[in-house]
């Protein structure tokens, strides 16, 4: 895969260039600038390259599953990132 490890934790260290990820998850690049154009997905952008931490692709995995498992639209999909990012953030502060 074509990764960088300089760093550590889900937002940082490993960054996986959008190829990798097009073939990990099925999908297409226009898919993955759909999301992004959506506001799911903030990929770090180098040098006009896109490149994806792990915390993206846990993200990317479950607006997948969201959309290709439930049925759930892009709007709908926001909603519920929304709500599991403030479940987190209660999560951490109990």
């Amino acid at each position: 895969m074509d990764t960088d490890t300089s760093g550590a934790g889900p937002d940082t260290g490993e960054l996986y260039a959008i190829t990798a990820v097009v073939t990990q998850f099925d999908v297409t690049p226009e898919t993955l600038v759909r999301y992004e154009r959506a506001g799911l997905l903030r990929p770090k952008v180098v040098n006009d390259v896109r490149f994806y931490t792990v915390g993206d692709m846990d993200r990317l995995s479950t607006i997948r599953r969201l959309t290709e498992i439930c049925g759930v639209n892009l709007a709908g999909v926001d909603v519920v990132l929304r709500l599991l990012d403030e479940i987190e953030t209660l999560q951490r502060q109990l």
